[in-house]
């Protein structure tokens, strides 16, 4: 009977303890993912300053695929999955769960993430100079759960990478 009683309470803590455990570890993953973009951006950055030409990064939307190379690049033409480091590509993944979108509705959505896109869409286009073709605004997260955010100035080239302030409308 005690042994009965020692393992229900084993299961019991279990239980409680579980839900805990995956929650810190979706937070590690979205931490880990959040330095992953700021290093590939910084990366497209140093590379197009270094070489003088346009580097591009890039994601396909509803999955957690990214690749920075040159603008002008074949590689942009298809949205070939498969991770490849090499002088001029490097395309990888962000950690398990983790995925890009074009807004902050298709991740947090009660639905989650629509279908994978077939296209690459971009991060940012960085110049010679340092500087970014354009302001951009992109999210990634996990399905279910408030998304990060990855802003780019372009005059400057800087990036922010952070999380939307849900904001509580006030009863008056």
């Amino acid at each position: 009977m005690e042994m009965l009683v020692v393992l229900a309470l084993f299961v019991a803590v279990a239980a409680l303890t579980v839900p805990s455990v995956q929650g810190l570890l979706s937070e590690s993953r979205i931490a880990a993912a959040a330095d992953t973009v700021r290093g590939a951006v910084a990366e497209a950055r140093a590379r197009a300053m270094e070489q003088g030409v346009p580097w591009r990064v890039g994601f396909i939307p509803n999955t957690n695929v990214y690749q920075l190379a040159p603008e002008d690049a074949q590689d942009w033409n298809s949205p070939d999955q498969s991770t490849s480091m090499t002088a001029t590509l490097v395309r990888d993944q962000l950690p398990k769960d983790i995925i890009f979108a074009l807004n902050d509705g298709d991740i947090s959505g009660p639905s989650g993430a629509s279908s994978p896109g077939s296209k690459w869409e971009t991060i940012a286009v960085y110049l010679g100079d340092g500087s970014a073709r354009d302001d951009t605004t992109t999210y990634f997260g996990k399905s279910g759960i408030v998304p990060m955010r990855i802003r780019l100035r372009a005059l400057t080239g800087h990036v922010t990478v952070e999380t939307p302030i849900m904001v509580k409308e006030n009863p008056q």
